[in-house]
C-alpha cells in the first residue's frame, strides 16, 4: 500500500447522477487547486434512489448506482496517477432497511432466533402488549384495524416467494408461513374483501404469526423497539460491537484499504456506538492504522474544562470545533447586549426566580431552559421508545438494590430525564465492559446531577444516588447494569443532537450564525488569544485532524455564517432595519429574526432580476424546514399550512416589494463587504492552522448555501476549472481581484495558493510542525490574527496574517481594509526574508512588519520564508 500523506481534502457528495466517473473527471482540477485527497461521501450500496449514501443496505458491495467497484477503482487509479488519494466516509452505526437489505429481510423473516437478529439492536421484550419477540414497524397510515379492513394489506407473489405488501412497503413472511401457504394452495383466500371484516380474520391470524408487527406510524416513536439513527425509522442501529458484525459490515472497506484503493477514512456518528473506544481500536488494527478522523462533536460550555477528544487511535475530529472557533473571531462581543435586547424576550416561567439577575445571567438562564424544554420534547416524541426502555431498565435494576427498590417507574423516568436534559456534552465514555470512568466523565456527571437536583423534580434521593453510581460504572459489573450504562450513553448523544442541534438551534434566534453543529450560541465571539490556544492544543494533540468550515451537515454555508456575523459590526443599521421590517412584516419577533437574518445570509451578491424566483423558492423551503424543526406552531408530524403560509407569504411579499428589496439589498451589501474580508481570512486560517483543511464542494467561490438539501445542489466544476486556469495564466493581479471581489475569484485565488503552499512546504504543516502566535502592536493590533508555522526543529517558514472583526478597521463607510487604514499597526515577523505568495511582493524583512505595507494590496497575507536572513 503506497502511503500518500494527507495534506488537504476536498469533499464530494456523490449521487447516482454524479458518481465515480464524474469524480474522476475533476481530479485534474482538484490537483490544480492544491488538494491532496478526494474525500467521498459513502460509497457502499445504499437504498434505491438514495441521494446521500448514509442509508447503506449492503455493506459488502460498492454502489452500482455510483459506478460499482470497477468505477471506484478507475477513480482511484486516476487520482493516484495525479498524486491524489481517496478518503471515504463510512457509517458503522446503522444500516438502511427494506427489501434490499438481506440482513433486515432475515431479521423480519426469522425473528430473534435467526441470522439477522445478531446484526440489529432490537428490544425483544418491548412494552407494547402482544409484541414480545417481534420487531415493531411503524409504517401504517392509519390504525391497524382500519388498514386491515380497507384491504390495504395484501399477499402477493412477485419475483420470488409470496410476500406481504402494503402500498410501497413489502415484507417477507416467515418460513413457517410460506410452507403453510404452499400446503394450502395459494393466497387468494387470505386476501379478503375490502369493507367486510369477517373476510380478514385469516389475514389477521397470519400477521399475528409473523416475527414483526405493523403499527400506525403515529405511535411509532413511542412503540418502535429497534434502535434507530436518531428518530429515522428507515435507519436501524447495528450491533457493530459484535466482532462478526464488524467483520461483515467493514470487510469490503478494509479490503479496499488493504489493496490501496482507499487511503483514509471518516467515521460517521461514533457517539451512537455502544463502545466507541473498542470500535476505533479494532478499526485501527484491521486497517493498518490508515488515517482516520471521527465525526466527534466536541461541546465545551465549561471554559475551565473544555471537552477533549477521547484517547482513540484516530488523527482527530472532522473539524466542527475549528469551525466554531474561527467563526468566533468575526462575531463582535461588544454587540452582544444589543443583540440580546433585539431578541424575543424570554418567556416567563413561574418555576424560575429571575429576580436580581443581570442581563447576561438572564440570557444564560433562558438558554438553559430552552435546551431543557427542547430535550424534554424530544424525549416525549422522537426518542420516546428509547427513553421508556431506559426507564424500565432502571426500574428493574432498582429492585436489585434494597436502598432504592421502593420507587415507581415514574420516579425512574424523572431521574433519567433529569440527567439527560442536564448533560452539557453529547455523551460520556465510561467503559461499557469494565465500568471504568475517566475524570472527565466524573466532572460531566457531577455537573449534570447538580443541574437535575436544582430543579427538584421529586426524584427520591436513594434513586438519584443509585443512578449516579450506575452512570459511573460503580453500581455493579453485572451485564444488566453495564447494558443500562451503555444504552444511556448511546441515547444521550441522540438527545443532544435532536434536542439541541435539531430543535433548540431552530428556536434560538438571537444570532443564527452561532447556531452551528458543535457551537454554543451563548459564546458571543472569542478573542485572538483563545483562538491561538485552541490551535496550539490541536497542534499538540491532533495535528492530523480535519479542519472544516462547511460540511453536508452544517446548518448554513461558511460565507452565510459570516454575513450574519457581520451584523454584529453593524448593530445600529441592523437594529433600525429590523424594527422597520418587523413592523411591516406582521410576523412575531422570533419568526421575523429567522427570516430576515437568513435573507441577509443569502441575498445575491450581484444585482439580479430574479430575486422573487429561485431566491424565494430556496428561502421558503428552508424556512418551512426550520419552522418544523423548531416544532412551535408547526412540525413534521403535524404541519400547519396556515402558519407556514403566513411566514412564506411574507417572504413572497417582501421579495416582490421594491422598497424592501432596496433596503435589504443595501444592508446585505454592507454585511457582505465585511463578510468577504472575513471569508478570505477564514479560508487562509483554515489552510494554515494545525490540521488538515477540508474544502466542501463548491466552496472555492462565495457560498450561499443553507442546510441540506440546499447545500447539496449541483456544482459547476467546469466554470471553476476555467477560473483556475485563467488565474494560473496570469489573470490574477491583486488589485483586479480585489476590485472584482464579488465574483469570487479572489476566494479561489487565496484558497488555491494556500493549498499549493501547503503541498510545496509539507514540513511546516505535518505532524511535527509547530505553531507560534505572532504579536501585533499599534492602533489595529486587536484586529489582526497572525501566526508562524515552524518545522520540527522550531524554525519558522510560513506566516499567515488575517484581519479579525474587519468592520472596525473599515469604519462606517466600509473602506477597503488595505494599506494606510492600518496606521501604525505592526507585526513582529520572525527573522528572515519573506515573500507573499498572494500578492507576489518579495523581500519583507524580519523584525517589525508594517501592516500598511504587508496588507497594501489584499486584506490577507501568506508569507513564505525564502532565506533565513
Amino acid at each position: 500500500m503506497t502511503e500518500r500523506p494527507i495534506g488537504a481534502t476536498y469533499r464530494l457528495q456523490l449521487t447516482p447522477d454524479s458518481g465515480f466517473e464524474a469524480a474522476a473527471g475533476i481530479v485534474d482540477y482538484l490537483a490544480s487547486l492544491g488538494a491532496t485527497h478526494l474525500y467521498l461521501s459513502p460509497i457502499l450500496t445504499a437504498r434505491p434512489g438514495s441521494t446521500h449514501g448514509y442509508d447503506v443496505v449492503d455493506p459488502t458491495t460498492v454502489s452500482e448506482a455510483l459506478g460499482g467497484e470497477d468505477g471506484l477503482r478507475r477513480l482511484a487509479e486516476t487520482a493516484h496517477e495525479a498524486g491524489l488519494g481517496l478518503v471515504v466516509d463510512i457509517v458503522p452505526n446503522h444500516l438502511g432497511i427494506g427489501p434490499d437489505n438481506r440482513l433486515w429481510e432475515l431479521l423480519l423473516a426469522e425473528g430473534q432466533g435467526g441470522e439477522g437478529a445478531r446484526f440489529f439492536d432490537v428490544d425483544w421484550s418491548p412494552s407494547l402488549p402482544g409484541a414480545e419477540g417481534k420487531v415493531i414497524l411503524p409504517v401504517l397510515g392509519d390504525q391497524y384495524g382500519a388498514v386491515l379492513l380497507a384491504g390495504e394489506l395484501r399477499l402477493v407473489i412477485e419475483d420470488g416467494p409470496v410476500r406481504l405488501r402494503y402500498h410501497d412497503h413489502s415484507f417477507p413472511l416467515s418460513p413457517e408461513t410460506r410452507e403453510a401457504l404452499g400446503r394450502s394452495g395459494g393466497v387468494d383466500a387470505l386476501n379478503g374483501i375490502p369493507g367486510r371484516l369477517e373476510t380478514w380474520t385469516r389475514m389477521h391470524a397470519l400477521l399475528e404469526d409473523q416475527h414483526y408487527r405493523l403499527v400506525w406510524w403515529r405511535i411509532g416513536d413511542a412503540a418502535v423497539n429497534y434502535r434507530r439513527f436518531f428518530a429515522i425509522n428507515e435507519l436501524a442501529g447495528v450491533r457493530v460491537e459484535d466482532e462478526a458484525v464488524f467483520d461483515h459490515t467493514h470487510g469490503t472497506i478494509l479490503r479496499l484499504v488493504d489493496e490501496g484503493v482507499i487511503d483514509g477514512l471518516r467515521v460517521d456518528h461514533p457517539d451512537g456506538l455502544r463502545d466507541p473506544a473498542r470500535y476505533f481500536q479494532r478499526l485501527a488494527e484491521r486497517s493498518g492504522g490508515v488515517w482516520t478522523v471521527a465525526e466527534k462533536i466536541l461541546h465545551s460550555p465549561d471554559p475551565d474544562h473544555p471537552e477533549a477528544l477521547p484517547d482513540w487511535p484516530v488523527a482527530g475530529t472532522t473539524g466542527y470545533d475549528f469551525c466554531n472557533d474561527v467563526l468566533g473571531l468575526f462575531v463582535d462581543p461588544a454587540a452582544e447586549e444589543r443583540f440580546t435586547e433585539l431578541d424575543a424576550p424570554p418567556d416567563d416561567d413561574e418555576d424560575d426566580d429571575d429576580g436580581g439577575l443581570e442581563l447576561d445571567e438572564l440570557v444564560a438562564l433562558h438558554y438553559r431552559l430552552l435546551i431543557r424544554v427542547a430535550k424534554l420534547d424530544v424525549l416525549d416524541a422522537d426518542l420516546a421508545s428509547d427513553f421508556r426502555r431506559l426507564t424500565r431498565l432502571l426500574w428493574a435494576l432498582a429492585q436489585e438494590h434494597p436502598e432504592a427498590r421502593d420507587v415507581t417507574q415514574g420516579h425512574c423516568g424523572l431521574a433519567v430525564a433529569g440527567v439527560l436534559t442536564s448533560l452539557s456534552v453529547y455523551r460520556t465514555y465510561v467503559d461499557p465492559v469494565s465500568g471504568a470512568a475517566h475524570d472527565a466523565d466524573e466532572r460531566v456527571l457531577d455537573k449534570a446531577f447538580a443541574g437535575a437536583r436544582e430543579r427538584d423534580d421529586g426524584v427520591p434521593q436513594a434513586l438519584e444516588k443509585l443512578l449516579r453510581r450506575l452512570l459511573a460504572g460503580r453500581a455493579s459489573s453485572s451485564p444488566a447494569h453495564l447494558d443500562f450504562l451503555a444504552r444511556f450513553q448511546q441515547l444521550s448523544s441522540a438527545v443532544m443532537a435532536k434536542g439541541v442541534e435539531d430543535t433548540a438551534f431552530y428556536r434560538h434566534r438571537r444570532l443564527l450564525a452561532l447556531n452551528e453543529v458543535g457551537g454554543d450560541p451563548g459564546r458571543f465571539g472569542i478573542d485572538v488569544d483563545t483562538f491561538h490556544a485552541a490551535n496550539a492544543a490541536r497542534a499538540g494533540r491532533h495535528p492530523g485532524g480535519m479542519l472544516t468550515t462547511a460540511t453536508h451537515d452544517t446548518k448554513r454555508g461558511e460565507d452565510v455564517r459570516l454575513r450574519m456575523a457581520a451584523l454584529t459590526e453593524l448593530p445600529d443599521r441592523w437594529e433600525a432595519a429590523l424594527h422597520r421590517w418587523q413592523d411591516w412584516s406582521e410576523l412575531d419577533a422570533d419568526d421575523s429574526q429567522l427570516v430576515l437574518q437568513t435573507m441577509i445570509g443569502i441575498w445575491p451578491l450581484a444585482e439580479s432580476g430574479n430575486q422573487s424566483g429561485q431566491l424565494a423558492e430556496r428561502l421558503q423551503a428552508y424556512i418551512v424546514k426550520a419552522l418544523r424543526e423548531a416544532g412551535e406552531g408547526t412540525s413534521w408530524v403535524d404541519p400547519s399550512d396556515e402558519y407556514e403560509s403566513e411566514v412564506t407569504g411574507f417572504i413572497a411579499r417582501a421579495l416582490g416589494d421594491p422598497v424592501f428589496g432596496a433596503e435589504m439589498g443595501a444592508l446585505a451589501s454592507a454585511a457582505n463587504e465585511i463578510a468577504m474580508v472575513s471569508g478570505l481570512a477564514q479560508v487562509l486560517l483554515r489552510c494554515t492552522a494545525p490540521g488538515v483543511p477540508d474544502t466542501y464542494q463548491g466552496n472555492e467561490l462565495w457560498d450561499d448555501s443553507l442546510v441540506d438539501p440546499d447545500n447539496r445542489r449541483p456544482i459547476d466544476f467546469q466554470a471553476r476549472r476555467r477560473l483556475v486556469a485563467e488565474l494560473d495564466a496570469g489573470g490574477a493581479d491583486p488589485e483586479g481581484l480585489w476590485a472584482s471581489r464579488r465574483d469570487g475569484r479572489i476566494k479561489l485565488w487565496v484558497l488555491s495558493r494556500a493549498l499549493r503552499t501547503r503541498r510545496q512546504h509539507p514540513g511546516f504543516f505535518g505532524a511535527d510542525a509547530g505553531y507560534r502566535p505572532l504579536e501585533a502592536s499599534g492602533q489595529c493590533a486587536d484586529h489582526l490574527v497572525a501566526f508562524a508555522r515552524t518545522d520540527a526543529a522550531g524554525n519558522p517558514g510560513i506566516v499567515a496574517v488575517t484581519p479579525r472583526l474587519p468592520g472596525a478597521v473599515m469604519a462606517r463607510d466600509l473602506r477597503a481594509p488595505l494599506g494606510k487604514i492600518y496606521g501604525d499597526t505592526t507585526l513582529e515577523l520572525p527573522q528572515g526574508i519573506w515573500d507573499d505568495v498572494l500578492t507576489g511582493h518579495r523581500g519583507h524583512g524580519g523584525g517589525e512588519l508594517v501592516m500598511a505595507d504587508a496588507l497594501a494590496r489584499l486584506p490577507v497575507a501568506l508569507l513564505v520564508r525564502r532565506a533565513p536572513g
